[in-house]
């Protein structure tokens, strides 16, 4: 009696929210080696699935500072993808600004190709244009990028509010510990 082999393999869509949101696809490159009983005897065949996902990323650091009134400039590139994504939408936080006619001077240009690129424009910098900034492929995960915006001399001042904000992450404990410290430095107690 012969047996047959069945594999089924099943990747999302491309563009799908399953793919983007599987954290599971580390691996690039998979070698398989399959085994079919049939009537003259056993078949092997040995098969290399190469799995390409393509990646978004912010050009710059994961900060981005400019000036009161100026323009901001980021650019998305989306690379080790078979086809040029569908869309490329930027999002202010989590709101899309890529047809924010409210807001005006915002400007959205794409190029699509093997390493397509998304221009995001931003006219004429206001405080309220500080935030994260995210560039959503239909194929990527997305990418993000924090801007600040301030005026020329309190760059620092908004380093540090940034800085100061992930102090109030700290628990009751470390607090406590904190000040357990500080008393026995201050009294001298060691």
């Amino acid at each position: 009696m012969a047996k047959n082999l069945v594999i089924i393999l099943k990747l999302p869509k491309t563009g799908s929210s399953a793919l983007r949101d599987n954290k599971t696809l580390f691996f690039k490159i998979l070698f398989c080696h399959f085994q079919v009983s049939t009537r003259t005897g056993i078949v092997s065949h040995y098969v290399r699935l190469q799995i390409v996902v393509p990646e978004a990323f912010i050009l710059g650091s994961g900060e981005h500072h400019v000036d009161l009134g100026s323009v901001i400039h980021l650019i998305c590139i989306v690379e080790k993808s078979p086809t040029p994504p569908q869309y490329v939408f930027w999002y202010h936080n989590d709101r899309m600004i890529n047809y924010d006619a409210t807001r005006g001077g915002i400007t959205v240009e794409t190029e699509p190709g093997a390493r397509t690129q998304s221009r995001l424009t931003v006219r004429g910098a206001t405080l309220k244009d500080s935030g994260n900034y995210t560039c959503s492929a239909s194929n990527t995960e997305p990418a993000s990028i924090h801007v600040f915006v301030s005026e020329g001399s309190n760059k620092m001042a908004a380093i540090l509010r940034r800085n100061t904000s992930a102090i109030h992450g700290i628990t009751s404990s470390a607090t406590c510990l904190l000040l357990f410290a500080s008393v026995m430095v201050h009294f001298g107690l060691r």
